[in-house]
This record gives C-alpha cells, structure tokens and sequence, in this order.
C-alpha cells in the first residue's frame, strides 16, 4: 500500500513539476528579421493564470498593510507627496491668476507637443487662436470661487476642451495627447472655470486636471459630495468593467476599484446609490444595480493573492491612452488594481514610481545585479517596477527571470504594437535593460 501511495505522489510531483517546464518563455515570432505581431506572448499557457504565480508564494495571504497602515500610506502621499488631491482638501475659492496659468500652461505644452489632427491635417495658428477664445480666460476673476460636481457617467479629461484628437505623428489615433485622463462615474471634481459656451468646465479630480463635457458632470454643494464619497457602507468595484443597471436598463459602466454607496442586496443583485443629474445640472443621487459577483463590500484585504487576482482580471485586454475607447494605459491598471485594496495612488507611472519611502534603486545597475534585486527584494503583490514612461506590476519569477503583468503598447523594431494586458519576462523587448527603479507599496 505505501508503495502505491509514492507512486501516486511521484505522478503528482512529475505533474506539478511539468507544468513549470512546458516550451519556450518567449513570445512567439517566426522571422526574427521581419517585423510581424505578437499573437502568443507566452508559450507556457500556465504562465497566464493567476493561480500559477499565486502558488508559489510562500504566503500569499498573508497582510502587506492594515486599513490603518493603508490610511497612513494615503495621507503621506497626499499631504507629504502632494501627489493626489483629497476632496476634503479642495479649497473654496482659488488665486484667478493661479487657475489662468494652469490651464494656460496645459494649453502651450500640447500645442508644442502636437503636430496633426486625427483626419491628418496640420495644426495652425488659426485653431490655436480659436481655442484660446473659446477657453475665455480673459473673463477669469481675480478670485475663483470653487464649484463642485461629481461625474455622473464615464468622463473623458482632455486637456483642452474638444473632442478632436491632437496627435505628435500623422495617423498616430491611438496616441491622442489631448486625452489627458478618464475618470469614473462618482469621481468628485472641483471646478474652476467654464468655456464661453458652457460645454466644457476646467477642474481638478484627486489624480489630475484638465477640461470635461458639462453633460458629464453634475453639480452639488460640497458637504453634498463629501458625504456620498465618504459613506461607510460601500461597495467596491471588483471586475474589470462593470455594468450599471437603472430602472432595469442599462447605463453605463464602471471600472475597477470604483467606491460607491451600498444600500441593499437583492437576489444576485445590490443596489447602489449612483449620481445623475437633473434638467438643470445639479446633483440626484439615484439607485442602481450591479451585479454583487462584480463587487466587494468594503475594501479587499491588501494581500499578495487579492492583488495577483485583481491584476490578472485585465488579461488580453485592450490598452487604451489615458482612457481612450473606455480602457486603461499602463499606469491605470495599476491605479485600478491598487484602488481596490482602498490604495490611492497617482495618475501617471512617474508619480506612481515614487509614492511611500521604500524603494529598489535600480539605474545603475546591470541586468544580472537588477534582476538578483527583484527577485530577492521584491515582495510580490506590493511592488511596481518602472522604467520610463511606463509602470508594471511584479509577479515573482518563473526559471530565474523576473516577471511582471503590465498593460503595455509594447511595440518593437522586431513586433508591433502587443497593445493589451499581457504576463512578460522583464527580458521582453529588453525592459530590464530600462528599468530604473522598483517601488514596495509598504509601510
């Protein structure tokens, strides 16, 4: 019998050990001398299921920070950083001549960065000159009074207020610079000025600045907005895309890690307290459905294995500049995943690559000492690495290479563009060659 039983566990141990051994690591290419996409980013179909990379965690559920921790953590980057904005810290009114140069400064930098419109035709003067009528900052007071709203569907936050896209490179619609951001239904703003038509408002959110449509926004007092996005009985937002029910029909949907006010459950559903707008554009809270498997109520436990689960909720799916087209770029995914465990982290991969105090400096170094650093320093589910311009989550290590989940463009002299969320040694297209820091989002 007990020889039975060690042939059994043998099979098994071959089995388990197998699964860490099947094919070539390395996206798929055939001819290495000609450019062509990448369809299989990972010939070890393992590589690709959370569980996987959970497993070989020594503890996976094991507490990366409290609630009360996670609380220090977000007012260290907030009020010490200074890389997020708190509502409560909104001011009532600001210096005109502060909000004049903000939007003014936004204005300048695109238009020296942009060359092309989306059909292809240049940027002229003439355009500039319209646009800068149209955003009437000439008619700012010397003392803005703030006004406050929350966003009652998906925003887009441009940087200068139209929908036309501004691109650096003809035909280049998947880059457009004027797409600053996007931010979820219930994403409270402070708003700072208005264009002559009343479209579009300037205002600040908790991660960044920039111009939203009037119809995508509606306003309250600020003890109003205070109360709905602090309510102690909440839901977060746990799939990557998350439909919203009024009345039975749909409208609209939310991203991960959206906080919005529970109410009650009802057969598979929970009723959630969502902001519209009435006739007038002020503020109606209003009930809503979502789905409860799409939800979790309260804050998920800042553990490996909740991050590593949410993180690879976003596989295969589409990359999306600033929240272009409703998906996410490199830095949201991150943002998204990390909001579920109630961590406010900034925007953009930069400020994200330096929140807290802890940190693997990683410039200097060559590719051997850099990989060593990460896969002996790293704790998996706490830490982000960065290179220029883009941000991924590490994931641990598969055969000595470090590995990551990332939301990438991803393009190369040998591929084009991968364009969506994939798993990835830190070798693909020779990243850790660039990585310049990992960030361990710890106390």
């Amino acid at each position: 019998m007990k020889t039975v039983i060690l042939i059994y566990i043998s099979i098994i141990v071959i089995l388990i050990s197998g699964c860490e051994d099947i094919g070539d690591t390395s996206p798929l290419l055939g001819n290495k001398n000609k450019k062509q996409p990448i369809i299989i980013v990972n010939k070890n179909r393992h590589l690709n299921i959370a569980e996987f990379w959970i497993d070989r965690i020594k503890e996976p559920d094991k507490i990366i920070m409290n609630n009360k921790e996670i609380e220090k953590f977000n007012d260290y980057i907030a009020h010490t950083q200074y890389l997020v904005t708190n509502f409560k810290d909104i001011q009532p009114q600001y210096s005109g001549s502060w909000v004049k140069s903000s939007i003014q400064s936004s204005f300048d930098n695109i238009l020296k960065q942009t060359k092309y419109f989306e059909d292809g035709h240049k940027i002229k003067a003439k355009f500039a000159h319209e646009m800068k009528n149209y955003m009437d900052l000439y008619n700012i007071a010397n003392s803005v009074q703030t006004r406050y709203a929350l966003t009652v569907h998906y925003a887009n936050q441009r940087v200068i207020p139209t929908e036309l896209a501004l691109l650096k490179k003809k035909e280049q619609i998947y880059f457009d610079r004027n797409q600053n951001s996007a931010l979820d239904i219930a994403t409270p703003i402070a708003i700072l000025h208005t264009t002559s038509d009343g479209k579009w408002h300037y205002g600040i959110s908790p991660t960044s600045s920039g111009w939203v449509r009037d119809q995508d926004i509606a306003f309250g007092t600020k003890k109003e907005i205070e109360d709905y996005i602090t309510s102690k009985n909440f839901i977060i937002t746990t799939n990557a895309k998350n439909s919203i029910m009024v009345a039975g029909k749909y409208y609209d949907y939310m991203r991960m890690g959206v906080k919005i006010p529970y109410i009650l459950a009802i057969d598979d559903m929970s009723m959630v307290l969502i902001p519209t707008r009435d006739e007038n554009g002020s503020l109606v809270l209003s009930n809503a459905t979502i789905k409860t498997t799409n939800t979790h109520k309260g804050y998920l436990s800042y553990t490996p294995e909740n991050i590593l689960t949410q993180a690879f909720k976003f596989l295969n799916a589409p990359y999306g500049w600033g929240g272009s087209f409703g998906e996410q770029d490199c830095s949201k995914f991150i943002q998204q995943i990390y909001a579920t465990v109630g961590i406010n982290l900034p925007r953009n991969s930069s400020s994200q690559s330096i929140v807290g105090q802890n940190y693997l400096e990683l410039s200097n170094l060559d590719k051997n000492t850099k990989e060593n650093q990460l896969l002996n320093l790293a704790p998996i589910g706490a830490t982000i690495v960065h290179l220029k311009g883009h941000i991924m989550l590490y994931i641990g290590d598969y055969k000595g290479e470090p590995y990551v989940i990332q939301t990438v463009w991803g393009e190369s002299k040998y591929n084009y563009p991968l364009a969506r969320t994939a798993v990835t040694s830190l070798n693909f297209n020779n990243y850790i060659k660039q990585v310049d820091k990992a960030t361990i989002l710890s106390p």
